[in-house]
C-alpha cells in the first residue's frame, strides 16, 4: 500500500510538470509577416488633382444699351467673325434720338447765326456812338450802356457756340447708342452659348447682360486645376501633367504648366492655387466645362530601390522575438529603419536612408539590401488550438 501512494505522488508530481510545461509553450503568441520584395524600377513624383477645361479665350458678350432683341444672326456652334452682326436690338427709339439730337444742333447751329448778326449790329452802333461821344453829341451813359449791349451780345455768340458742342456730343451719343444696338462679334471664334431669344428684353443696368459667349479657338484649350498649399511649391512652369476626362476614360490627354497663380483660394479652411495648363486640342475633342483628373509630374528617377510606405512604418512587437528584439543603432536623421525577414521568422533591422517620395513608394538607398529582399510590413498573431482543460491530459487512479 505504501509503495502504491509513492508511485501515485509521483506520478502527480510528472504530470503537473508535463502540463507546466505544455502551458507555458502554449501562451507564448507566435507571429507570421506579411512581406513585400525591395523593387527596382522608375520613380514618379506626381501631384494629383481636378480641373475645369476651359478655352484659352473666351469673350463674354454683352449689351451696353437696353431694348428687346429684334433679330440674332448667331446660335450655338455658329462660326462668326470679328465686326461680324450677330444680333439687333430694336434700334427704332434710338434712331428717333440720333434725328432728335441732329435737330438740336441744327437750332443752336441757327441760334448762333443769330447771335452774331446781333453781335455784328451791337458792334455797328457802338462805332457810331463812339463818334458822337467824341463830339460830345451824347452822353456818357448812352455810350456805356451800348458798350454793355455789345459785350453782352459778344458773350452770346460764345455762349451759342456752347452750346453747338453740346448738341454735337449729344449726337454722338445717340449715334453711339444706335451703333451699340447692333451686337457685334468682338473676335474671330465659336459661339459656345446663348443666353438670349428673339422677342427677350435686354436690361442693361448696373451689370452688362451677356448673350453670347464665343471662344476664339477651340483647337487651344487651357485646364484651370487647383494644386493644395502643401503641393504648390513642388510646381514649376514647364512641368508635364497628364489628365483624363470622364468622356474618355482610356485617353490620356498631355499638357504643360504655363501658369501658377497668387491668388489663394480658401474653402472650409482649405487652400489651394489654381494652376494652369496649356493642351493642344486638334482633334476637338475636349469641351468646355469638362471635369478633368491631373497628373502633374514633379520629378522622375530611373532605376531605383523603393518601397511602400507600410514598410517604412511597420515596427514589429517585442513578443514577436521569442529570445529577446535584438540591439540596434536608432536611425539618424533622413533615415529609418526597415525589417528584413531571413530564415525561419527571423527579423534582422536595417537602416537605409530615404529619397523622394511618391504617393505610393518612397526611395530607399542603401547598400546593404539588394532588389528582391523581403521587408516586412505587418505582423499577423496566429491562431492558436484550444484542447481540453489540463492540456488534454487526464490522470485516473
Amino acid at each position: 500500500m505504501k509503495k502504491i501512494v509513492i508511485f501515485s505522488v509521483i506520478a502527480v508530481m510528472l504530470a503537473s510538470v508535463l502540463y507546466l510545461f505544455t502551458r507555458d509553450g502554449s501562451d507564448k503568441p507566435e507571429y507570421s509577416f506579411l512581406t513585400t520584395p525591395l523593387e527596382r524600377g522608375n520613380l514618379k513624383v506626381e501631384i494629383n488633382s481636378t480641373g475645369t477645361v476651359k478655352p484659352v479665350v473666351e469673350v463674354l458678350v454683352g449689351s451696353q444699351v437696353s431694348g428687346y432683341i429684334k433679330d440674332l444672326y448667331a446660335d450655338f456652334e455658329s462660326r462668326v467673325t470679328k465686326g461680324q452682326l450677330i444680333a439687333l436690338i430694336d434700334p427704332d427709339t434710338f434712331k428717333a434720338k440720333v434725328e432728335q439730337a441732329r435737330a438740336d444742333l441744327l437750332a443752336a447751329k441757327a441760334n448762333l447765326a443769330k447771335a452774331e448778326v446781333s453781335f455784328i449790329d451791337e458792334k455797328r452802333t457802338l462805332k457810331r456812338k463812339e463818334g458822337l461821344i467824341g463830339r460830345d453829341s451824347i452822353s456818357q451813359s448812352d455810350y456805356d450802356a451800348q458798350k454793355t449791349k455789345t459785350d453782352a451780345a459778344e458773350a452770346q455768340v460764345e455762349v451759342e457756340k456752347a452750346r453747338i458742342v453740346q448738341a454735337e456730343a449729344r449726337l454722338h451719343e445717340a449715334e453711339l447708342q444706335l451703333r451699340y444696338a447692333h451686337i457685334e462679334a468682338p473676335v474671330t471664334g465659336t459661339v459656345t452659348s446663348r443666353n438670349m431669344d428673339v422677342g427677350q428684353t435686354v436690361t442693361a443696368g448696373f451689370q452688362t447682360p451677356v448673350l453670347f459667349k464665343i471662344a476664339e479657338d477651340l483647337t487651344r484649350m487651357q485646364v484651370y486645376t487647383n494644386v493644395d498649399e502643401a503641393d504648390i511649391g513642388k510646381i514649376r512652369v514647364g512641368q508635364t501633367a497628364i489628365f483624363t476626362v470622364p468622356a474618355f476614360p482610356e485617353k490620356s490627354f498631355v499638357a504643360s504648366v504655363t501658369q501658377i497663380r497668387n491668388e489663394p483660394r480658401i474653402e472650409q479652411n482649405v487652400v489651394t492655387y489654381n494652376v494652369i495648363l496649356d493642351v493642344n486640342n486638334d482633334e476637338l475633342l475636349l469641351r468646355p466645362g469638362m471635369t478633368t483628373n491631373v497628373q502633374i509630374l514633379v520629378t522622375e528617377i530611373a532605376d531605383t530601390l523603393m518601397l511602400p510606405d507600410p514598410a517604412l512604418m511597420f515596427s514589429p512587437p517585442d513578443a514577436a522575438f521569442p529570445k529577446g528584439k535584438p540591439h540596434f543603432i536608432p536611425p539618424k536623421e533622413g533615415y529609418r529603419t526597415v525589417w528584413r525577414l531571413e530564415g525561419k521568422n527571423e527579423l534582422k533591422p536595417v537602416n537605409v536612408k530615404v529619397g523622394i517620395t511618391s504617393p505610393q513608394r518612397t526611395q530607399i538607398l542603401t547598400d546593404e539590401l539588394k532588389a528582391g529582399a523581403s521587408i516586412v510590413v505587418e505582423a499577423v498573431l496566429k491562431k492558436k488550438k484550444t484542447g481540453p482543460p489540463g492540456g488534454g491530459f487526464r490522470f485516473q487512479f
